[in-house]
């Protein structure tokens, strides 16, 4: 989360009141009242690292992206050694999808900030999709010595980071922890599907990935792994149906095309599947 912080010493009482005030405007969602008051608080204290951190803060609330980044830049370059601005350049790149960036800017800032555990996970989640699977590994056992499982979001953060470190019997205990906090947290459910998908216990893959999908139709990757597990309890026409629907959504999909495929494969329909198959293999060559 980004967290502003008080700039002033005790007898800078306008600069105090303006950070104050910026700070509960931002709480509020009142992003261009939070922009005057911590525009004015960098103004009264000529550029304080912590102000320039906080307007930065008002800024990406605002989506200016382009001068969020320049404030964090500033804050970075007047006070090297200051951590926070870091993690929050670091979450901007992430959600500007710029993954590289975002990893080396994590790095800076776990550097200066070694115990937080959702800064590692995140850390982890973007080694991952940049392909670097043994660069994640160290990132989510970090991750898991740091996170405490005290809310629903906290356990399914650890219990992914347990996932991708091959410790399924964990994730899933952690999984269970987040539904015991909020029964309705729908990460936690997907999650969970997802494990015991890679237990091999399809029957309650499926009836997590069913219910997943029956409150939010179109959560990301939930029906493709619902087909997976459809099609390796040996519901092969259920996952056809589901692949077919998938690429009426979503046409050339590589994924969905081979799943597809091994469906069609495991039902027998040999021609079929070598056409899906094709089809996606002439997709990874492009």
């Amino acid at each position: 989360m980004l967290q502003p912080e008080d700039t002033t010493r005790a007898d800078e009482s306008d600069l105090r009141d303006s950070t104050a005030r910026g700070y509960q405007f931002l709480l509020q969602g009142r992003g261009e009242e939070a922009l005057l008051n911590f525009r004015h608080a960098v103004e009264l204290s000529q550029g304080h690292p912590v102000a320039l951190n906080n307007l930065g803060n008002a800024l990406l609330q605002l989506n200016q992206r382009a001068a969020a980044s320049a404030a964090y830049r500033q804050a970075i370059a007047a006070a090297p050694d200051y951590p926070k601005p870091y993690r929050n350049l670091a979450v901007l790149q992430q959600l500007a999808g710029e993954t590289c960036e975002a990893i080396a800017t994590y790095r800076l800032y776990l550097s200066k900030a070694p115990e937080d555990g959702e800064a590692h996970f995140n850390l982890g989640l973007l080694c991952m999709s940049a392909g670097l699977p043994g660069e994640a590994a160290p990132a989510f056992a970090a991750a898991a010595a740091h996170l405490a499982p005290d809310d629903a979001e906290k356990a399914t953060s650890l219990g992914v980071s347990y996932f991708f470190l091959g410790e399924l019997t964990k994730a899933a205990e952690l999984f269970e922890q987040a539904q015991a906090f909020d029964a309705a947290y729908l990460p936690a459910r997907y999650h969970l599907g997802v494990t015991r998908l890679h237990q091999g216990r399809c029957a309650e893959a499926i009836a997590q990935l069913e219910s997943v999908l029956a409150d939010s139709p179109h959560y990301p990757q939930a029906a493709s792994n619902l087909g997976v597990a459809y099609n390796t309890s040996g519901r092969h026409a259920e996952a056809i149906r589901l692949f077919e629907q998938l690429l009426t959504e979503q046409p050339g999909h590589h994924g969905h095309l081979s799943n597809l495929g091994r469906a069609c494969h495991d039902a027998g329909l040999s021609a079929r599947a070598a056409q899906y198959f094709a089809q996606a293999a002439a997709l990874k060559n492009v």
